[in-house]
Formats: C-alpha cells, sequence, structure tokens
C-alpha cells in the first residue's frame, strides 16, 4: 500500500466514507419505516384492547343477568313445584271425598 499514491489512498478513504455514509442513511430509513410500522402496530393493539374491554364488560353484564335470571326461574320452578305438589294433594283429597260420597 505504501507504492501507492497519497492521492489514490485519500480517494479510496473518501469512496469507503461515502459508501459508509449511504449505507448509513439506507440503515436510518429502513429503522424510520420499522418505527413507523411498530407505531401504527401499538395503535392497532390499542384499539383492539378497547374492543376487548367493551367485549369483557359486555360479557360480565350478560353474566351477571343470565345469574339473575337463573335465580329467579329456579324461584319461580320451586314456587310451581310446591303449588303442583298441593295441587296433587287437593286432587287425592278431593277424589277421596268424591268416593266417600259415591258410595
Amino acid at each position: 500500500m505504501s507504492d501507492m499514491p497519497a492521492d489514490l489512498t485519500v480517494q479510496l478513504l473518501r469512496q469507503i466514507r461515502d459508501e459508509l455514509k449511504a449505507q448509513r442513511s439506507e440503515s436510518n430509513a429502513r429503522s424510520r419505516k420499522t418505527e413507523e410500522r411498530f407505531e401504527k402496530m401499538d395503535q392497532r393493539f390499542e384499539k383492539i384492547d378497547q374492543r376487548f374491554e367493551i367485549i369483557e364488560s359486555t360479557l360480565l353484564g350478560t353474566n351477571e343477568h343470565l345469574a339473575m335470571m337463573s335465580r329467579s326461574l329456579r324461584a319461580l320452578l320451586d314456587r310451581r313445584n310446591a303449588v303442583d305438589a298441593r295441587l296433587d294433594d287437593h286432587e287425592e283429597r278431593l277424589s277421596k271425598l268424591e268416593k266417600r260420597k259415591a258410595h
């Protein structure tokens, strides 16, 4: 390399520097694009999170509503069973009275 003239060495070093600058510039541009994509993804994830929060609160409300309806239905069925039992008892007693009266 000592056989090379100084101008050629300087010229090669400048070319290397220019190529490094170009690569750095391209790399920075790619990094900016990647950052922009990540920002867009973050925004999308935030929107998805908001939607999931709405869905979650709706499901929790629906679950509470279903639990209340289930308790109400259970109470109604219990009352109906009690009424059915009383009705069966009355029908049995009425049947016995009718049999006595028929004799």
